[in-house]
């Protein structure tokens, strides 16, 4: 049998694949880019059910590519899609699945006679609007599907799953409706924002998001779930059977729905992720930080409250799957809670980078510390850094007390890590009176005991911070013994040694003892799940060791370059240099041989990097880049951690908005200040034009007057004179034209007086 799956790449379609294939069935499908094509392609080509002389040569396509997406949904026998993650596509591969089946080279590949069937996986938020339970008290059935009445937001849901019910022909067209509950497990679960905010914010209260004018206050509203596992189980089933199923709507939820409300997710998630303690009374503030930065579809369905009475022994899911092959469909998400945080922590990639940098003084261990904390997001850990975060802790639990809206959920029964609370206390006394100490004698951190150190940091790695997201150690451990206290196990309370690196308590057990218990009464049952989940407080082990060398000289020169006053400060005087050198590179060795023969873990592979001179920091391809590598080993890149989050990037937009401003503002300062000076240049240049202008023409008039002085005595002696006479002439005469007259008369006289100049004998 042939069976289409969409999304072959999401956590159901990967689970139904496996399905399928080992019950030898032919899994076509089709994913949303190309960079899964390959995968996926080979993975399926790589199973036994896919190695026949029918089976597809191609048997993925993009959603994008309709041509072979026609062919691949036309040749299968059964199509399954998610019609809440797409409507529109589910409805165009019903159009494509109910035409006619296209003819085959090969004969026996298509049986034209066959009956094709159309399951659509669909949710049980288009009952959102119907009372939390059935008339007569109990859970609402799937043979009451008719009477169910969805939110406006899902009223286009619930027309796509009449139309699809309405496409079923007989003998030809069988189709189905899985409606789900919410699906926990795997990468895409419907509860991915409370493990989300568990995870991401273990510091913080766990907030229960119950909206102001949902229908039950403060998260006793009961949530409908299943299990991906189950729900892909129930579907492969349901594909693969070999008659027809009596329901075509099916409801898929599991038993402990019926009790569960999203307060006592929270509760657990806080236990086991958290800080032990919730927040259901919500600020304005924390409503719209929500509704702004999480989507509609994610905070939506858990304000959802019914129940159903699934499964029952009249219900398709046990119908067609026995319970007992089900993983958790009696235990629900509760019983199961620790299983399910590892399998989300594991299905989201959130690899904890647990970092040891060391290396002598001056060396770049804090610089490369800290580098690593703002591109991995994690928290950086010095003697200073914890410390502060130990007595800001006080605070914080002051004003927990005090807080309204806070809710303490940790259990009251004993445990180790109630005398790990006692051991802070007594930890903050004795740093409370060193502190008191060291402002009169204006000591540092560095001279704080070692004993009180090692304290100070166990405290540290033992937070739920460092178990869920990591840590970056600065400088520290510094010896084999120093490492050997600071990373020794807690002692269980058997005596025992936990391990570090073991999922949260409460699993298994808490399961079993809920399927023993299943006649018991369920509120009982459920206080009781919840008093047995423990959070794994034990100290985190490092998986990253980065050890960093470089040349004595090179590091006296780093050091020296300090101010005196920084050197004192850091102890990089030139005694306190080569003290701290000489003893680190005794330890160098035995610290490296420690952590890679540690019998805590399989052991670490550390890498050393030896840096010849100061460009070796500069160059990345010798410093930076092997960091990268070897932090992001186990993985395709670099860990997922949620970052940078929706108000990160509104900040890093703002922050680029500012930036760009400010550039743009400094750019036409720069623009008008280059006016201003191209105006005063250009004022400069017209002034001293106009001072040349002036001296030339100042010199022009001295010269013509220079110039003029004997001219002006010719004038006076020759022409005036004949000039004078001509004028009076013209007087006496009184001619018709006055100036030719003139002409004629000074021509002759000019005439008459170069003669007279000629027939006079030169002066010796």
């Amino acid at each position: 049998m042939r069976v289409f799956v969409s999304d072959l790449h999401s956590t159901l379609g990967i689970e139904l694949t496996r399905q399928l294939q080992d019950a030898e069935h032919e899994v076509l499908g089709s994913v949303s880019s190309k960079t899964q094509l390959a995968t996926i392609k080979r993975k399926l080509q790589e199973h036994p059910a896919s190695d026949t002389a029918t089976a597809l040569k191609d048997p993925v396509a993009l959603v994008t590519d309709k041509i072979s997406l026609t062919k691949l949904v036309q040749r299968a026998d059964v199509v399954i899609t998610s019609l809440v993650n797409d409507s529109k596509h589910t409805m165009e591969l019903l159009k494509l699945f109910e035409k006619p089946r296209e003819e085959s080279e090969n004969e026996e590949e298509v049986d034209s006679g066959a009956i094709k069937r159309f399951i659509a996986l669909t949710s049980v938020l288009t009952w959102s609007k119907n009372p939390s339970h059935a008339k007569d008290g109990r859970g609402h059935r799937e043979d009451d599907f008719k009477t169910r009445k969805p939110a406006r937001k899902y009223a286009d849901l619930k027309t796509a799953e009449t139309q699809i019910l309405s496409a079923a022909r007989i003998d030809q067209l069988e189709t189905y409706l899985v409606a789900s509950g919410l699906v926990y497990g795997g990468a895409q679960s419907n509860l991915g924002l409370l493990f989300r905010n568990a995870w991401m914010y273990p510091d913080r209260d766990l907030i229960v998001p119950s909206l102001p004018g949902c229908a039950v206050p403060r998260g006793e509203n009961l949530l409908p779930m299943i299990s991906v596992y189950d729900l892909a189980l129930f579907t492969a089933r349901l594909a693969t059977n070999a008659g027809a199923v009596s329901k075509n709507y099916i409801i898929a939820t599991d038993l402990a729905s019926q009790t569960t409300t999203l307060r006592d997710l929270c509760v657990g998630l806080s236990v086991l992720l958290s800080n032990s303690r919730i927040c259901y009374s919500l600020t304005d503030e924390q409503v719209d930080d929500l509704l702004v930065n999480e989507d509609d579809d994610v905070v939506g369905p858990l304000q959802v409250h019914i129940c159903f009475d699934v499964p029952n022994e009249t219900a398709a899911l046990t119908q067609l799957v026995p319970v007992e092959e089900y993983m958790h469909i009696e235990t629900g998400l509760l019983s199961n809670l620790a299983f399910y945080v590892q399998d989300f922590i594991a299905s989201m990639d959130l690899r904890p980078l647990k970092t040891v940098i060391l290396g002598p003084p001056r060396v770049g261990k804090s610089w490369l510390s800290e580098r690593l904390t703002k591109e991995y997001y994690l928290p950086l850990l010095t003697v200073d850094t914890v410390l502060d975060e130990l007595f800001a802790g006080i605070k914080t639990i002051d004003q927990q007390s005090a807080d309204e809206n806070g809710e303490a959920v940790a259990t009251p029964e004993e445990s180790p890590s109630d005398e790990v609370d006692e051991e802070v206390k007594k930890l903050r006394e004795e740093l409370r009176d060193w502190q008191k100490t060291a402002e009169g004698t204006r000591k540092s951190t560095l001279d704080l005991m070692e004993s009180l150190v090692i304290d100070l940091l166990r405290w540290k790695l033992c937070s739920a911070t460092c178990r869920n997201q990591g840590y970056v150690l600065d400088g520290l451990p510094t010896t084999v013994a120093q490492a050997t206290k600071l990373f020794e196990k807690i002692a269980s309370a058997d005596g025992t040694e936990g391990d570090g690196e073991g999922e949260e308590g409460g699993g298994d057990e808490v399961a079993a003892e809920s399927t023993s218990n299943a006649g018991d009464d369920p509120s009982g049952e459920k206080e009781a799940i919840l008093d047995k989940l423990r959070p794994n407080k034990q100290i985190q082990l490092p998986n990253r060791v980065i050890m960093l060398d470089a040349p004595q000289q090179l590091l006296e020169e780093r050091a020296q370059a300090l101010t005196e006053e920084v050197a004192i400060a850091t102890e990089n005087t030139q005694v306190a240099f080569e003290k701290r050198y000489t003893s680190f590179m005794a330890e160098m060795e035995p610290l490296a041989t420690f952590f890679e023969q540690t019998a805590q873990s399989d052991g670490i592979e550390v890498l050393e990097l030896h840096l010849t001179d100061e460009t070796s920091y500069h160059n990345s391809e010798v410093f930076l880049d092997p960091v990268h590598t070897y932090m992001e080993q186990g993985g395709h890149g670099k860990p997922n951690n949620f970052h940078p989050t929706r108000e990160e990037l509104r900040q890093m937009e703002r922050e680029f908005t500012q930036k760009k401003q400010e550039e743009e503002s400094r750019e036409r300062q720069r623009a008008v200040e280059e006016d201003e000076r191209e105006a005063a240049a250009e004022q400069a240049r017209l002034a001293a034009d106009q001072a040349r202008l002036e001296v030339i023409q100042r010199e022009e008039a001295e010269l013509l007057e220079s110039r003029a002085k004997p001219l002006r005595t010719f004038l006076m002696d020759t022409v005036l004179p004949a000039l004078t006479e001509g004028m009076l002439e013209i007087v006496k005469v009184q001619p018709d034209d006055p100036i030719d007259y003139l002409a004629e008369f000074l021509f002759q006289k000019g005439q008459e007086m170069e003669a007279n100049a000629a027939s006079t004998p030169p002066q010796s």
